[in-house]
């Protein structure tokens, strides 16, 4: 049967007494009915209560062999709406119950291009504000995506589904169907506003939805438009002029009203509880005369949350894992029977818990209110027993300027830990039943006191400590130990060494690649570096091309086409640092070109050195084919790794470009390729350069907020050609050539790009900011470029571009020279601004610079402020800054801000009222987040009047050095340590690989948190969210 407004509006009766049928005819598929199933005889008007717009009218949406067909020569977009106001309550927030959609769908082009003019590009609007598809807001599944693939996705939109760029993704799976036929089923949970797309396991036809089988392909949280009318629904085909190609969709379902069951009567009663253990406890209770019971569980205090009539809840016997019904308040069980066992406890901690009987399912439930109810503690944690043999021979193999090797031998502890310090000897031992975070950068682990840093916690015998000062002394102690939280137990002895970092020498410019490809995935197409050691061989190729002084291999991380594994990427890992060993002077790098351009495009990544990917069994890392929120996350997660996007489409990388600005990825990306190849060009005489360019799409990311520079990516596929291709070049400024400063400089954009392998330059601002910093300031910016070819040619023209970071506009020209060298002062007001240089040969060719980003402050303090600092620490931010003298100084607010724009005060620091002596300050923010944080002081005086500082912008590699997982893989229960949470306490969930959250546990006050949630193998994301910063680390399960 189907609906229109013409037969609700005869009876009300007919119409509840229909959807009862329905219910009862598919309760066990779910909550909709049929809207229309296009039965009909063929006609050019669809009929019914649909509303056509046409291009081409009444030919291009017709009803065509029972299914709803558009077509047309015309380019333009086609599009049906339907109201469906009367039928169910389309302001979707406000619905109690699971809402549901599903229809079949299908357009014909093997590979539809999108939604802009001229392409081609399906979409079935589930609710939009108005019958205009083209300027609504709404949400919409959509098959068509340009330069990618072609996976279905359900999207949110602003203004209409009339741009690629105006959609944004909601559930974005890595999938491709080109003009494959489509049974798709989308709902949505008003608890939590939790959208999940399914898909039909037939492709080959369709199959009414009513009967088929759907696997889940994503699920996400996303309330954008749920509080609005959402009333009308349709169908829209997006074409330019090809008469044969069509879209055609059929038996369209759409949520229904539900009746609301029958109350119980008698409620549970006679909870009690046994098997207490410090992190799990059984659960018993009589049970009333519901056909089921739901179960709330919170930590600390008695349950307040009652479950609502026809609302839908998770449940999870895993403490915090179910739906979070109220503030810390979890739904751990629901069914039919009269014991449990909880799990996911923390240690003495007391548990309260209610029980509601009810009636029904999903949307036609019914709970009976006044719970049973109880309480009980969970008991406290034991020390595992300590290990008997002691660590021996600590010591440092191997010394740079900024780094150390030190190796040791294992005692027979489980684990073993290592604690570095600078300057002087180790002062503290790690305490039990501590977790401690390592890193092996110092200064990013957690520390056994100030100064301590924990570098290594493992199983190993030898850890790489990175971001060393040079000409330091470093001290090292290593330790074994047993148990994991707070169960660990340390065996306290005496072992220790030290040694001296090298000095290092001023920056200077080096020149080299970091996109190539050898025979471990699809390089070496000319059988010159073939099979085994193929990366060493290109390695000897590439030292002997000119003005070539490092280079990158980073081959394709899968095995679909390529043959990547993770022995080979070991081997490549290890023939780079042999390679760059044995040839001072030529570092050699080894990394990944991560991802498939039919599932969202290619990214450059260094200094993982396990391979991310997702073939079955072929990957040290798991991240989903087209995931690149995990994959940057796992960038994040690596001390010092970065990634650079190469050449880039509109749509890849999660539809990047089309989405708000997102920190996660601006911390991962450090640059773009802004030319890159031809990747099969045999030329050896670098005169092969690129044809096409990516600026427009670089600029496009400044623009968003993005602080990212220039790369030039030769994308060598034949061996010969290592280097030789082009002159391409990416230059880095350095105080020496190797692998650790070709690091240090991509990561903090200290680089640029040149399509002359030997065109040298220097770029700053007011004589002091290089390229790629981030800088505020009360004057105005001088910029200064100087110039100078190695071959001497002429330059004729530099260009320096501006823009405004954040406002989504491109960048212009600010200035313009015909000459070698600049000096130009920018006059404005005050603002923010980034700027970098075009530099222009006579010949053509050209080079590009990284940004410089400056922020211009018109009012001073009303004090003399001497100097406003920031360091990185293992404890946070620390800030410092003293003055030359103070009046009518009441106190410092610090303020931070992730954008550089918006400020929240952190912290207050008094201040010395009246002074003309030198004061001195500090605040150290513990809970910074990751990446760029902007600092400011906010100068208060006894009268209220206020005036902020200048502003300093900290970029490092901290990664949550106060969250600790142990294990980590775990097989089973695992141990969140969290050091300097406040009084508040903090909130934890973990969320699978689609961005699911599967745990979710709030309110939490101890250091120490014991977890054992029932989770399946594979790799997840667990979430901190503390002071209103949300820290991720990954977690492995292995072996459940």
């Amino acid at each position: 049967m189907r609906f229109s407004s013409g037969q609700k509006v005869k009876s009300s009766v007919v119409f509840f007494s229909s959807i009862l049928l329905l219910l009862i005819s598919f309760n066990s598929w779910g909550q909709s009915v049929l809207l229309d199933d296009f039965n009909r005889p063929d006609n050019n008007t669809v009929g019914l209560s649909w509303v056509e717009t046409q291009t081409v009218s009444p030919t291009s949406a017709t009803v065509n062999t029972n299914v709803l067909r558009m077509s047309s020569g015309t380019a333009g977009r086609d599009y049906v709406t339907y109201d469906v106001s009367a039928m169910y309550n389309t302001v979707l927030s406000s619905n109690t119950g699971l809402l549901e959609w599903a229809f079949n769908m299908r357009q014909s082009r093997a590979d539809p291009s999108g939604f802009d003019a001229g392409n081609y590009g399906i979409a079935f609007v589930l609710g939009a504000t108005t019958n205009n598809f083209l300027t609504a807001s709404g949400y919409a599944v959509v098959l068509g995506n340009s330069g990618s693939g072609d996976n279905l996705r359900l999207v949110s939109f602003a203004s209409g589904v009339a741009t690629n760029l105006g959609l944004s993704a909601v559930i974005n799976p890595a999938n491709d169907f080109g003009s494959d036929y489509l049974t798709v089923k989308v709902t949505y949970n008003p608890v939590g506003n939790v959208w999940t797309l399914y898909l039909g396991t037939v492709t080959a036809n369709f199959v009414d939805p009513a009967l088929a089988t759907f696997n889940t392909i994503g699920s996400a949280s996303n309330s954008t438009y749920t509080s609005l009318d959402l009333m009308y629904l349709g169908c829209l085909w997006n074409h330019a002029t090809g008469a044969t190609e069509s879209g055609v969709f059929d038996n369209i379902r759409i949520p229904t009203a539900c009746i609301i069951d029958v109350q119980p009567t008698t409620q549970s009663s006679s909870l009690n509880f046994s098997s207490i253990g410090a992190s799990s406890m059984t659960l018993n209770w009589t049970r009333g005369n519901g056909t089921e019971c739901i179960i709330i569980a919170r930590s600390g205090s008695a349950v307040t949350a009652v479950p609502v009539d026809g609302a839908v809840y998770s449940a999870n016997t895993t403490f915090g894992s179910g739906t979070q019904i109220s503030a810390g308040e979890y739904v751990v069980y629901s069914g039919s029977a009269n014991t449990i066992s909880i799990s996911g406890l923390n240690a003495t901690t007391t548990y309260y818990f209610s029980i509601f009987e009810f009636n029904g399912n999903g949307c036609t439930s019914n709970f009976l209110s006044g719970p049973a109810t109880g309480n009980a503690t969970t008991i406290g944690c034991v020390l595992a027993s300590q290990p008997t043999v002691a660590p021996s021979g600590l010591s440092v193999s191997s010394t740079m300027s900024n780094s150390m090797n030190v190796t040791w031998t294992r005692g027979n502890g489980a684990y073993c830990i290592v604690v570095c310090r600078g300057g002087s000897a180790v002062t503290s031992a790690p305490v039990d039943g501590t977790a401690y975070t390592s890193n092996a950068t110092y200064g990013l682990g957690s520390t056994t006191s100030p100064g301590d840093y924990i570098v290594y916690s493992g199983t190993g015998t030898n850890v790489n400590v990175l971001g060393l000062m040079p000409g330091t002394a470093y001290f090292f102690s290593v330790y074994e130990m047993n148990g994991t939280g707070c169960n660990t137990n340390y065996l306290i002895t005496l072992n220790t060494t030290t040694s001296t970092t090298n000095p290092v020498v001023a920056y200077t410019t080096y020149f080299g690649n970091l996109h190539s490809h050898s025979d471990y995935s699809d390089g070496d197409m000319d059988n010159v570096c073939n099979g085994a050691g193929s990366p060493d061989c290109c390695y000897t190729i590439g030292n002997t091309a000119s003005y070539f002084d490092f280079m990158g291999i980073s081959d394709h991380n899968h095995n679909e086409g390529p043959i990547m594994t993770p022995a080979l990427y070991s081997s490549g890992v290890s023939e780079a640092s042999t390679y760059s060993s044995v040839n001072p002077g030529f570092a050699a790098l080894y990394g990944m070109e991560w991802g498939t351009i039919s599932t969202g495009g290619h990214v450059a990544i260094y200094g993982v050195n396990q391979l991310i990917g997702w073939n079955s069994g072929n990957y040290n890392i798991f991240v989903a084919k087209g995931d690149y929120n995990g994959l940057f996350n796992v960038i994040n997660n690596t001390s010092g790794a970065f990634a650079t996007l190469c050449h880039p489409n509109n749509t890849d990388y999660g539809n990047l470009l089309g989405s708000a600005y997102n920190a996660a990825y601006d911390n991962a990306i450090v640059g773009v390729a802004i030319k890159n190849g031809p990747y099969n060009s045999s030329n050896v005489t670098y005169s092969d350069p690129a044809t096409s360019t990516n600026i427009t799409y670089w600029n496009s990311l400044l623009g968003k907020g993005y602080h990212l520079g220039p790369t030039m990516d030769l994308d060598n596929h034949n061996s010969v050609t290592m280097g030789k291709s082009s002159q391409a070049r990416t230059v880095i400024l350095a105080p020496s050539m190797s692998v650790n400063n070709v690091m240090e400089a991509m990561l903090n954009m200290r680089f640029y790009a040149t399509e002359d392998y030997n065109l040298g330059l220097t770029y700053n601002i007011n004589g002091i900011f290089p390229l790629g910093s981030i800088v505020t300031q009360t004057v105005d910016p001088t910029i200064n470029v100087t110039t100078s070819d190695g071959n001497g040619e002429t330059i004729t023209q530099i260009r320096i571009f501006y823009g405004v970071p954040g406002s989504n506009a491109a960048p212009t020209v600010l200035t313009t020279v015909a000459g070698s060298s600049l000096v130009y002062t920018h006059t404005f007001a005050s603002g923010t601004y980034y700027y970098y240089a075009e530099i222009t040969q006579a010949d053509g060719q050209k080079a590009w610079t990284s940004p410089i980003w400056y922020t211009k402050i018109v009012t001073p303090l009303p004090i003399e402020l001497l100097s406003f600092t920031g360091e990185v620490t293992s404890k946070g931010n620390l800030l410092q800054w003293n003055t030359a003298s103070e009046t009518n100084n009441n106190y410092f607010s610090v303020e931070r801000s992730a954008d550089g724009k918006n400020f929240k005060a952190i912290g207050q620091v008094k201040g010395a009222g009246n002074s003309t002596q030198e004061n001195s300050y500090s605040f150290l923010d513990v809970w910074a987040p990751e990446g760029i944080n902007y600092y400011r002081l906010k100068q208060t005086d006894f009268d209220n009047n206020s005036t902020n500082s200048h502003i300093i912008a900290l970029r490092s590699n901290k990664k949550d050095e106060l969250f600790l997982i142990y294990p980590n893989p775990a097989s089973g229960s695992f141990i969140v340590s969290v050091k300097e949470f406040s009084s508040e306490g903090y909130s934890i969930s973990i969320s699978n690989s689609v961005g699911q959250v599967v745990f979710s546990k709030d309110d939490n006050t101890t250091e120490q948190l014991k977890l054992s949630p029932d989770l399946s193998d594979g790799v997840y994301t667990i979430s901190l969210l503390i002071n209103e910063e949300i820290f991720n680390k990954k977690l492995i399960i292995r072996g459940n």
